[in-house]
Order: structure tokens, then sequence, then C-alpha cells
């Protein structure tokens, strides 16, 4: 109803007569949708193109890099390193296997969380003198 309201009043007016409906069987100028915008197939398809690339760039590829570097951040944990999990909770590996790491958060406390729980290594504040 709306859209065929907004086409009657969007056509063009031929000069010296009211507005000319769209000849049956398709011929003639394509007809205008809502808002004025005309056919265009390509267009739309070369925009949904450029969106893409554009989420892509911006979102999608600085995901993929940053869980690259966790991961390989997690591969490389080594008995000593002074971590950081998930949690909040700070402390040094004490001990590691394939699925869990072994923390050391005070004298004699030792807590094990899952490898893919530890957010990053920490480091050590210098002293100063």
């Amino acid at each position: 109803m709306l859209y065929s309201l907004l086409s009657i009043l969007l056509q063009p007016e031929v000069s010296g007569g009211p507005p000319v409906a769209p000849a049956p069987g398709g011929g003639g100028a394509p007809v205008p949708g809502p808002m004025g915008c005309g056919g265009g197939g390509v267009e739309q398809i070369g925009f949904l193109v450029l969106m893409f690339a554009v989420l892509y760039f911006l979102m999608i590829r600085p995901q993929q890099k940053r869980a690259k570097q966790h991961d390989e951040m997690l591969g490389g944990l080594k008995k000593g390193d002074i971590v950081r999990t998930n949690g909040g909770i700070r402390g040094e590996v004490t001990a590691l296997d394939e699925r869990d790491v072994t923390i050391e958060i005070a004298d004699r406390t030792r807590i094990k969380v899952l490898r893919s729980h530890v957010a990053g290594l920490d480091q050590v504040p210098e002293e100063k003198s």
C-alpha cells in the first residue's frame, strides 16, 4: 500500500499531462523504488563486497592476530614465569602439563588453572633503590 503510493508520487511527470503509468509487460523505464532508488543490482553487490572488506580488515583480522599471539604465548609458558589469569589472579608458574598450569599465588599456596585461562605474562615491577 505504502509502496504503491510512494511509487505514484515519485513517478516522473510528462509535461502537459498527468503522471504516466508504466506500460504493461515491463516496457519503458524502470520504476524507482521507495525513496527514489533505482534498480542497480551491481551497485548493491559492490557495496556489500566493500562493506565485508571493511568489516574484515577492521574487526575480523585483528581478532585473529590477537588469538594467534595468545596461543603462541600459551605455548611458550615455562616454569618460573609470572602470569595473570582471566580472573585477575597473579602468580608464578610452578608446573605445566598439556591442559593445566599450576600457579603459586602465595607461600605454599598453589592453584591449578586451565592453560587457556592464563590471560598473559605479568611484568614484575622494578624496585627503586
